[in-house]
């Protein structure tokens, strides 16, 4: 019995090690540009800032890398603000983990007059894509988010906003796009595509739209406008801890079977 067990073990190790692809391929990629125009006024104070994060692992066993490019920039006069981001990831082999995070800002103070409309255009897009080569052991996952609100300074509190973000997980059922926004802030020109499900998977979404508030007093306003993609590929590496939790399984059963007989036989 001994004997049947140290054979069994050795076989089913061998297996578990056996299951992990010879190459794996990745790749995911997550985008997108945002404007402001038309501002009724100029603004006071303008800010714009932009963050990259790249984490690579694994590349002595495989290909991986990652890339993030994000620019921002609110010109005072004529008063237009834009950003945009790009974040890349893509790998090939048998154990890596590639992350790339790039995040985009601006940010505009404008101080109000009583008894008056504040207003402004603005545009963007959002582009997603994941692909996979061998699923289940690949995994691809692109993220993004458009997103601005609009602040009263004096107290604090958010009068308008709008949301646009994107997900995709590859395989997956983790994949959406929608959009959110307040009253105060219209779309238009709102698409969409997107193709959910498979290696491939992809979303496409562009839209155009205005704000306009009306201020019975005077008012310090804040606008913030952010933008984040996220692109992530990884292979993780076939863990021996499954191999070794499926041998106790089987050494369990096989002692159990044993422990069973010798009642019997005692009986």
């Amino acid at each position: 019995m001994k004997r049947f067990l140290l054979l069994l073990t050795s076989a089913i190790a061998s297996s578990m090690l056996a299951i992990s692809p010879s190459k794996a391929a990745t790749f995911a990629s997550s985008q997108g540009q945002f404007t402001f125009t038309q501002f009724s006024q100029s603004p006071t104070l303008t800010s714009s800032s932009i963050d990259i994060e790249n984490l690579v692992t694994g590349i002595d066993r495989a290909t991986a890398s990652a890339f993030a490019d994000p620019k921002a920039a609110f010109i005072v006069f004529p008063p237009t603000a834009s950003n945009s981001s790009l974040s890349i990831a893509l790998g090939e082999g048998t154990d890596y983990f590639a992350l790339a995070n790039s995040q985009a800002t601006v940010i505009g103070n404008f101080a109000i007059d009583a008894n008056t409309n504040f207003s402004f255009d603005f545009l963007g897009n959002l582009a997603l894509a994941t692909s996979i080569d061998n699923p289940p052991a690949e995994n691809a996952r692109a993220f993004g988010d458009i997103s601005f609100a609009l602040f009263d300074t004096n107290n604090n509190s958010l009068l308008d906003f709008l949301s646009v973000t994107g997900n995709l997980t590859t395989e997956g059922d983790e994949d959406f796009i929608d959009f959110q926004n307040s009253d105060n802030v219209t779309l238009k020109n709102q698409n969409s595509n997107f193709n959910f499900g498979g290696k491939e998977e992809f979303i496409t979404a562009s839209f155009a739209g205005s704000l306009q508030r009306y201020f019975p007093n005077e008012t310090n306003l804040t606008l913030i406008e952010v933008k984040r993609n996220q692109a992530e590929v990884s292979v993780p590496e076939p863990s021996t801890n499954v191999a070794a939790i499926l041998v106790a399984g089987v050494i369990g059963v096989a002692l159990k079977r044993k422990k069973t007989i010798k009642i019997l036989v005692s009986k």
